[in-house]
């Protein structure tokens, strides 16, 4: 019943009945469970002026707060982004800083620096280039951060690291509520690209978490070389045929106009082709999603 209140803005208890099939008894009891524990609030009576009126709840928005942090490639190394976040997305104290590689300690100051300031956070959201795989973030031989354990040792809170092709996915989606299988493919300056996947409406991470790397196809490294909304067009056809999304979403450092792409399928089967021009805003709601998502399933207090 929680996630009722995470997804919704206001609910009454017939709503909640309505969406959960629990008992009239038990939906009171858990709204005032709820209530007591200062999650959900007495939001407004509504009804006629005689009468019963309706009672509406809604999420206390500053019950938990998340502490994001967005990590990205850049020309001459990295940054990121570090904020503060409600139960509503809304953001504060928002951090940038800019380092030259990719390495624990800078993640490890940037956390231990918000902590500090916000000892109160209920759940660390990180996006980052490269394969997350329980906590372990690494690109090939480049390097290998394990940021959840430290996590665990010093915090004791939940985390998420996740790849921040997926995360921009899980942000491009919002828009696309009714589409069930989406793929996002971004193009960087250098040629590497990254693709997300959902299938079904779900992140597909694939058994080691290593899915949508695209990066690692064959030859790779030599169709570099070929002009860039070339190789995007290339990209855009095999992602179309090996996994038949129903919408592309696709951004590139290199590429500003919609790439001229072939059919590789019969053109019912071809996607919906769409240029996300602002990946960041993708990445930061795909954060915002996760860490709802993930916090609506635990149990505080």
């Amino acid at each position: 019943m929680r996630r009722c209140f995470y997804l919704n803005e206001s609910l009454s208890v017939n709503e909640v009945k309505k969406m959960t099939g629990l008992s009239h008894g038990c939906t009171v009891n858990a709204f005032r469970a709820l209530e007591e524990s200062g999650e959900i609030g007495l939001l407004e009576k509504t009804g006629k002026t005689v009468g019963r009126k309706t009672h509406r709840y809604a999420l206390n928005e500053e019950f938990g707060h998340f502490l994001a942090i967005d990590v990205r490639r850049e020309h001459n190394g990295f940054s990121s982004r570090s904020w503060r976040m409600n139960l509503k997305g809304t953001e504060t104290d928002v951090r940038i800083r800019s380092f030259a590689e990719m390495d624990d300690t800078y993640l490890h100051e940037e956390i231990s620096s918000m902590m500090r300031a916000y000892p109160d956070t209920d759940m660390i959201l990180i996006s980052t280039p490269g394969i997350c795989e329980e906590g372990v973030i690494t690109n090939g031989e480049i390097f290998r951060m394990d940021i959840g354990s430290r996590i665990e040792a010093e915090y004791h809170i939940p985390y998420v690291i996740e790849n921040d092709v997926n995360v921009a996915a899980i942000g491009f989606s919002a828009d696309y509520p009714h589409n069930a299988d989406i793929a996002v493919i971004y193009q960087a300056e250098n040629g590497i690209f990254g693709c997300g996947i959902l299938i079904n409406g779900r992140l597909y991470n694939g058994f080691s978490h290593a899915a949508g790397e695209v990066r690692y196809l064959p030859d790779m490294e030599e169709k570099k070389k070929m002009d860039p909304s070339l190789l995007l067009a290339e990209m855009i056809q095999s992602v179309s045929a090996i996994l038949n999304p129903k919408i592309i979403g696709w951004a590139s450092d290199c590429v500003h106009e919609e790439p001229s792409v072939s059919p590789s399928l019969p053109a019912r089967h071809m996607p919906t082709l769409i240029h996300i021009h602002d990946l960041n805003t993708c990445r930061r709601r795909g954060l915002f999603s996760i860490g709802i998502y993930n916090i609506s399933e635990e149990s505080k207090g």
